[in-house]
């Protein structure tokens, strides 16, 4: 049983002196100093009853493997979901001979970074990245091989296509749980992911909730909307109650990177209150009218570095477009 509100992955990741154009390159000396500030968001979510942790870069791993370390964390108290980040693009770098051994390496070393004996969910990541029968059929062995020596306890994938991970399912009914995109703006996992999961009793966990209709780019910068001052949930607690209405969602796993932010997800959980889908609606509009261009011009100067890269993006697209 997982709780509805899981804690995802990059929030280890944002605090650090780090961009997204050079991912994996970390200044350890800043790393090591703001671990505490970490610790202190795992520390009050484990309080609150929050026990799904996802992590995907070795970044997050190694923070969330220094903070339970450091917290003295009973590991059976929670969940790790974690993965190889594009194992198959890695395994077709190298000759056949060696695909076996990559996934292992990484295994083990994501084990050791969390302090661990096991993972409880292992993700494939993005498998519809250098997808072949032949990498999957490796890959699938290897992890059987791990659960089997109980060092992974079930079996997801991850991924931003929810029709490639449908037709997975479907053609090889292999995992355990899948971790997807899902929110007011990408809906489509409803359609032809979430029917097929709950059918064939497979668990849903929603990623990117905030993200949207822009990757990276939280809806609420660009607000506020007319409506929302009469809602009992501010907007990023209205689109987490919107997603979770969902019944096949099992957790939604939002990136936190303060404890205002955590305390703010939690008490979205716990309120009850009508769930008034037109603020959603009107974010939509405001984000993909025409004052949008204005507003994502404003964020280049935003001190968080992912809001200015993912802006900068978007408006380069506009502008090639």
């Amino acid at each position: 049983m997982v709780s509805e509100l899981g804690l995802g992955g990059h929030e280890y990741r944002r605090p650090l002196p780090t961009t997204l154009s050079k991912w994996g390159e970390i200044d350890m000396e800043t790393f090591v100093a703001t671990q505490p500030m970490r610790n202190e968001i795992v520390k009050r979510a484990i309080g609150a009853g929050i026990n799904y942790f996802d992590v995907t870069h070795m970044e997050e791993v190694m923070s969330l493997g220094n903070a339970l370390k450091s917290l003295g964390i009973e590991r059976e108290k929670i969940y790790i979901a974690a993965m190889i980040v594009f194992p198959f693009r890695k395994m077709g770098e190298n000759p056949r001979s060696k695909w076996a051994d990559i996934i292992k390496g990484e295994m083990e070393r994501i084990l050791n970074t969390l302090h661990a004996k096991y993972i409880d969910v292992f993700n494939l990541h993005f498998p519809e990245n250098n997808y072949s029968r032949e990498k999957f059929s490796v890959f699938m062995s290897v992890v059987a091989e791990a659960r089997e020596e109980g060092k992974v306890r079930w079996v997801g994938a991850s991924s931003h296509e929810p029709r490639f991970l449908a037709e997975l399912i479907r053609r090889h009914d292999c995992f355990d749980v899948i971790m997807v995109r899902y929110n007011y703006y990408l809906q489509e996992a409803k359609d032809v992911l979430f029917p097929l999961c709950r059918m064939m009793e497979i668990g849903v966990v929603t990623m990117k909730p905030f993200c949207w209709p822009y990757y990276g780019i939280p809806f609420i910068k660009f607000g506020p909307v007319e409506g929302e001052e009469g809602s009992p949930y501010a907007p990023a607690q209205l689109c987490l109650k919107w997603i979770l209405k969902a019944p096949e969602v099992s957790t939604v796993v939002p990136s936190m990177n303060s404890l205002n932010e955590l305390e703010e997800n939690l008490d979205a959980i716990s309120k009850e209150g009508k769930i008034d889908e037109k603020i959603l609606c009107k974010y939509l509009k405001a984000a993909t009218g025409p004052e949008a261009k204005e507003k994502l011009k404003k964020m280049m100067s935003d001190p968080n570095i992912d809001i200015r890269f993912f802006a900068e993006r978007v408006l380069s697209e506009m502008e090639a477009s």
